[in-house]
Parts: C-alpha cells; sequence; structure tokens
C-alpha cells in the first residue's frame, strides 16, 4: 500500500499507451519508453525478442519488448531535453554554483 499526499490528484493514466504485443510492431527511429527505468529512448535495432535502443546519454541499451511501449508527445519531447542536460553536465556547466568557484579560485 503506497500513501499519497491528501489533496494531490490521482494520476492520470488516459495519456498513457499500452505496451507492444510483440517485437513485429517495433521499428527503428521509433521513439520508445522504457518502463523498467522511466527512461525514453529512441529504437536502433530490434534482435529478436530485444531492443537495441540509443538513450539522451549516449548509451545504447539492450531491453525485452515486453519492457517498452510507445512514448507519448511529452516523453518524445524529454529526449532532446535530456540529451541538453547530459550535454551541460559533461562541460561542468550544471549547476550556477560551479562557475562562482571558477571565479574565485
Amino acid at each position: 500500500m503506497t500513501a499519497h499526499h491528501p489533496t494531490a490528484a490521482p494520476r492520470s493514466r488516459a495519456h498513457r499507451t499500452t505496451a507492444f504485443s510483440s517485437p513485429a510492431g517495433i521499428r527503428p527511429g521509433t521513439v520508445v519508453f522504457d518502463r523498467t527505468y522511466d527512461m525514453p529512448g529512441t529504437v536502433r535495432e530490434v534482435d529478436g525478442a530485444f531492443v537495441v535502443q540509443d538513450r539522451p546519454t549516449g548509451m545504447t541499451w539492450r531491453v525485452h519488448y515486453r519492457h517498452l511501449r510507445r512514448a507519448t508527445a511529452w516523453e518524445r519531447r524529454q529526449l532532446p531535453a535530456l540529451a541538453r542536460l547530459h550535454a551541460q553536465r559533461l562541460r561542468g556547466t550544471d549547476s550556477p554554483g560551479a562557475a562562482a568557484l571558477r571565479r574565485e579560485g
């Protein structure tokens, strides 16, 4: 049993899409959402029951098709935003305090 905030609205599942019924419906270039890791990705290839997908961090991930579903419009918009955030963190500019620390030293 999970505790919920008393004034929070219940989660709407209307925007959620369904999982794939077979790997045959998954094509390269499709944006999918990995329900295990709560992360969107782009399908690179389908290898039997497994799907190789590119993550916004530049990594590739191999996942069973049953863990995937089609990404919603919001999740598709997450891909470039996550890629920008990852690039920003690699440059070391992920926080406003980092620039201030460099000026002090």
